[in-house]
């Protein structure tokens, strides 16, 4: 799974990012203008970054911000594009190695997984799938076995989303039914026919029906009603599972989902030990904010400490000691008021987010030992399964 930030969302199952375009020549100008930095500097600099393992291209160079002169050459050299966080990632989690990558992607096994082995996640109430089973959870076939559990069985709110895929594509929050009316979690109303209708075209492979879980009262109080998730990123050298960085995703005040790429989401860089929050920014680019207070509560953000940060932090090592072939996860975990819960895992996690929040690139000098110690595992480990399979023959 990725992350990324590019697309705002539309239609009651929000559609995934789209594509960044090429950098355009008024932003070109305007980076100029604003920073003194000439349209052959910033050409020159992107050219130079595409290259090696950065690997980012032109919009990621303006998205994050790396056109700024207090950025120091050294510190530009450590931000890496999608694609070398890709690679990155895949150094660290080798399909040789990580088998069972397929499995943690599969949200209704991987959260009844970690249910059975005492780690908190969201209720699943029924499973959408046309072909799909799913032991004793109920299964939906088709629209009017959908709206039927809409109308009779479901207990609000309810949070809905594909049980495979990323980015929030497909996810929604129904708050509550109101007859034949489904209140989603934005504001808007949607008929309970209808909405079923587009769960099977969309999703007629599986699509999940989960509690909707509630923010600590604490968190409450500054984003909402809405799930801000902690994404914890754990890595595993050999020597067990352990944190490396964490991002606080505050959702916008309409959004059904706390993915950054929706306009006005929010995205704060914690303490790794404590669980205070450092920094808040607001947008990408030129248009980047850093926010002090959140802009619709008017509660403060940053110097806030997040609740139940110790269980946090423990439920993210827990579930990554499960699949210790891991070398990197990146856990997205909802803070309730009775602590927290594991929402999901990627296997793939986009540090754009860590990039963004924290104004550091990736492969700086505390992280990068964490990731150079976990890829020497892995190659070992690799190297093991080829020498093993040798044999055999």
């Amino acid at each position: 799974m990725t992350d990324t930030n590019l697309q705002a969302p539309q239609g009651a199952l929000l559609d995934a990012p789209g594509t960044a375009k090429k950098a355009e020549a008024p932003m070109i100008a305007q980076v100029a203008k604003a920073y003194g930095v000439s349209p052959f500097r910033q050409m020159r600099d992107i050219f130079s970054m595409r290259r090696g393992a950065q690997k980012l291209s032109g919009p990621e160079y303006y998205s994050l911000r790396l056109f700024d002169p207090a950025k120091s050459p050294t510190d530009k050299r450590a931000f890496l594009g999608q694609a070398g966080v890709n690679a990155l990632n895949t150094s660290m989690n080798p399909p040789m190695a990580v088998p069972t990558r397929a499995f943690v992607g599969n949200k209704l096994l991987y959260t009844k997984l970690l249910t059975q082995l005492g780690i908190p996640t969201p209720k699943t109430q029924a499973l959408v799938s046309g072909f799909r089973d799913a032991g004793q959870l109920p299964v939906l076939r088709d629209a009017a076995a959908v709206a039927t559990f809409l109308r009779t069985d479901a207990t609000y709110p309810l949070f809905g989303k594909p049980h495979h895929g990323s980015l929030s594509e497909g996810s929604v929050r129904i708050e509550a039914r109101e007859g034949d009316t489904l209140r989603l979690g934005n504001g808007k109303v949607l008929n309970v026919d209808a909405f079923a209708r587009e769960v099977l075209d969309r999703y007629p492979g599986g699509f999940l029906f989960q509690d909707a879980l509630r923010p600590d009262p604490a968190m409450a109080r500054i984003v909402g009603a809405a799930i801000g998730c902690v994404r914890i990123v754990t890595a595993n050298d050999g020597s067990g599972a352990k944190p490396a960085y964490a991002v606080w995703k505050l959702p916008a005040p309409d959004a059904m989902s706390d993915n950054f790429w929706q306009a006005g989401s929010l995205l704060a860089h914690l303490e790794l030990d404590s669980g205070e929050v450092l920094s808040c920014v607001r947008g990408t680019g030129l248009k980047s904010e850093e926010i002090i207070d959140h802009p619709t509560s008017g509660q403060p953000i940053v110097g806030v400490t997040l609740p139940h940060w110790k269980e946090t932090l423990k439920i993210a090592v827990d579930a990554h000691a499960v699949f210790p072939e891991f070398g990197v996860c990146g856990f997205d975990i909802a803070v309730t008021g009775d602590g927290p819960a594991i929402v999901e895992c990627n296997d793939n996690p986009s540090h754009m987010l860590y990039q963004i929040a924290a104004g550091r690139g990736v492969a700086n000098a505390d992280l990068t030992p964490i990731w150079d110690a976990v890829a020497a595992r892995q190659i070992k480990q690799v190297a093991r399964i080829q020498t093993a399979g040798r044999a055999k023959k």
